[in-house]
């Protein structure tokens, strides 16, 4: 394990990141957070000034991190003076990871209609069933173990119908060429997607933009709906989400996590001061 620090500015939040609704597998601890990763472990603590990260591989994290990307130009950039410019301020820490390819369908597939700590649950169960031991948590399973695992074994984790789609997605992976995969344009590479089975137009996009760093997608679920309803009401998920590909071009990716999470928490926190 090796330590290093990541300076703390306002566009790097590592809850804003983790809590998103990106990714699925961290858990909090004291002061921060645990972070799994294919077979890699970080544990990301907040000093005040910086954030300290012990982690079994320093270079792994810093890219995983996406440290490099000058958020600061694309809030700039994108500022509208609007809603869109109310949710950067409110999100402007979030970074998007970059995840695996293959744990990215896996985790997306789960998601499906789910809620984040039964997510949570079921892929840590796949984990711990099938990943390799690393000596105090489990690595994210190879395809070989999750394509062997079969569909009662997803059952048995929780995956309900989904299991059937993880079954049959894992299979035909073993099959795919991922070098190829990332050599398509990003309308190809959906298509190659949504003809897995149980993959459908908003996992493909988020799966392209969390898993293959192609930030010309517009995931469209329940919150973006609530964005967008007066701008296009009663319009269906897919035609949505071209139109605001159209709208936002290269920075796509980046404004739908921004609006994402801006609707949901706001909604979250407001219903909590409600009560209070």
């Amino acid at each position: 394990m090796t330590s290093f620090c990541i300076d703390k500015t306002p566009y790097f939040d590592i809850t804003a990141t983790l809590e998103c609704g990106q990714v699925f597998r961290f858990s909090p601890i004291e002061g921060g957070y645990t972070v799994h990763a294919l077979h890699h472990v970080a544990e990301v603590t907040d000093r005040g000034d910086r954030y300290e990260v012990l982690a079994d591989d320093e270079d792994f994290f810093k890219g995983y991190f996406d440290l490099e990307r000058d958020y600061a130009a694309i809030q700039t950039e994108l500022d509208d003076g609007g809603t869109l410019s109310e949710a950067i301020a409110f999100g402007k820490g979030i970074h998007i990871l970059k995840q695996d390819p293959i744990e990215t369908i896996f985790s997306f597939i789960v998601s499906q209609n789910n809620h984040i700590p039964r997510i949570k649950g079921i892929i840590e169960r796949m984990c711990d069933a099938l990943g390799e031991d690393r000596d105090g948590y489990h690595a994210f399973p190879t395809l070989k173990a999750l394509a062997g695992a079969g569909e009662e074994f997803y059952a048995s984790i929780g995956a309900g119908y989904r299991a059937a789609y993880l079954d049959r997605v894992a299979k035909a992976m073993l099959e795919v060429d991922l070098q190829k995969w990332r050599a398509l344009d990003t309308q190809a590479l959906r298509r190659e997607l949504m003809a897995m089975h149980g993959i459908g137009r908003k996992v493909a996009d988020c799966i392209l933009l969390f898993g293959f760093d192609r930030f010309d997608v517009f995931p469209v679920d329940t919150w973006i709906k609530k964005v967008f309803a007066e701008t296009y009401p009663d319009m269906p998920a897919d035609k949505m989400s071209t139109l605001l590909v159209q709208k936002y071009g290269k920075y796509s990716g980046f404004v739908q996590q921004w609006l994402f999470y801006f609707k949901r928490t706001k909604k979250t926190m407001d219903k909590s001061n409600n009560l209070s």
